[in-house]
C-alpha cells in the first residue's frame, strides 16, 4: 500500500456522510493542537484540557462538572498511584469532608469515564482509588 510509511493519520472512504467527515476532522484537529501542550494531559485515550477544562475519552467529550474536572485531573496527575479518599477531599475542597461524598463523585466520574473499555479508574477497598491502565 503505497500509504505505509507516510505521516496519514485517518483514513475514509467515499463516500461518506458529513458528519462522520466533521467528527474525523474535529478529532484530528484537536489531537493536533493538543500535542506537546503543557495544558492537555494524557492517559491512554483520556484527554484533559486545562485551557477548557473539558475531558475526552476515546474522542468522545465526557461532559464533567467542575468538581468532577477537578477530581480527574488529580487522579490523572497521580496516575498509577493510589490516593485516599481523605487525601481527594483535601484536594478538592481543602477539608476532609464526608467521604462519602468522594464515593459517590467516584460513582458518577466512572459512569462518564469508563463507559470506554478498558476501566481507568480502579477501586482500592478501604483506602483509595487509582487511575491506570492496568487492572
Amino acid at each position: 500500500m503505497p500509504v505505509l510509511g507516510t505521516r496519514i493519520e485517518d483514513y475514509i472512504t467515499k463516500p461518506c456522510r458529513s458528519a462522520e467527515l466533521l467528527a474525523r476532522v474535529q478529532v484530528l484537529v484537536r489531537n493536533r493542537a493538543a500535542a506537546g501542550r503543557a495544558d492537555v494531559l494524557r492517559h491512554g485515550d483520556l484527554l484533559l484540557d486545562d485551557v477548557v477544562c473539558r475531558a475526552w475519552r476515546a474522542d468522545r467529550m465526557l461532559g464533567v462538572t467542575p468538581a468532577e474536572y477537578r477530581l480527574l485531573r488529580h487522579l490523572l496527575r497521580n496516575a498509577d498511584r493510589v490516593l485516599s479518599k481523605e487525601q481527594l477531599a483535601w484536594h478538592l475542597w481543602g477539608e476532609s469532608r464526608d467521604v462519602n461524598a468522594i464515593e459517590r463523585m467516584v460513582s458518577r466520574l466512572r459512569q462518564k469515564v469508563d463507559r470506554t473499555p478498558p476501566a481507568l479508574i480502579h477501586t482500592h477497598r478501604g483506602f483509595g482509588y487509582r487511575l491506570s491502565l492496568a487492572e
